[in-house]
């Protein structure tokens, strides 16, 4: 006999409120994960202090994540002055971060290291290969900060823990809630969001006349 797949109900607002309190309640990390620290106890990195996820290597713990976002940066100042694409510096190392540094690496003359043909070709010297990425920045003359691509807005830097809970970082302020949660649900948090500031300023705009 065959059965069929019974339809999924669209979220409501109230399902996407749940979910929301849901992500908050669910996301502390465990006393073992010792998220404050590299797995050597330092801040040198190394390949315990990443997982992959889906070909991505997520940091485990903050000191990590740090290294990671501090690369990514290096990448952008020089993606700045080669006209290169840049990439949100979220601390996750994937698919537009190894494209990015392989063009870095091709420009750098043999001054960057690394193999970008996978994640964890870079991960585990991702300290190391911050430095040579700001030397080459350095040496470019580009600017000691510059900014991501907008497409990144809504990005929320994130670790994987060891007890696998994906935890933001902790300047990530009002809108750490967002790490977690998929491209579909912060749309639709941003979308609820918009529904409601239009509500208050309709509703204040009709209380003046």
């Amino acid at each position: 006999m065959t059965y069929l797949a019974k339809p999924r109900r669209p979220k409501s607002m109230g399902d996407w409120i749940d979910d929301l309190y849901s992500v908050i309640n669910s996301t502390a990390p465990a006393p073992s994960d010792n998220v404050n620290q590299t797995a050597g106890g330092g801040t040198t990195t190394s390949a315990a202090d990443f997982t992959t996820v889906a070909g991505v290597c997520k940091p485990q713990n903050f000191p990590a994540l740090n290294a990671v976002r501090a690369y990514q940066g290096q990448l952008n100042r020089v993606a700045q002055v080669k006209g290169f694409s840049k990439v949100t510096a979220d601390g996750a190392i994937g698919p537009a971060t190894l494209a990015l540094h392989r063009l870095v690496q091709a420009a750098s003359g043999g001054s960057v290291m690394g193999d970008a043909s996978s994640c964890m070709g870079i991960a585990p010297d991702v300290d190391i290969l911050a430095a040579q990425v700001k030397d080459l920045a350095d040496a470019l003359g580009a600017p000691a900060t510059v900014s991501g691509p907008i497409t990144g807005m809504l990005s929320t830097a994130t670790i994987v823990t060891k007890s696998n809970k994906v935890v933001a970082a902790p300047d990530s302020g009002p809108l750490a809630f967002l790490g977690p949660m998929s491209s579909v649900e912060k749309l639709a948090i941003v979308g609820v969001a918009g529904a409601i500031g239009y509500l208050v300023i309709t509703g204040r705009k009709k209380r003046r006349k």
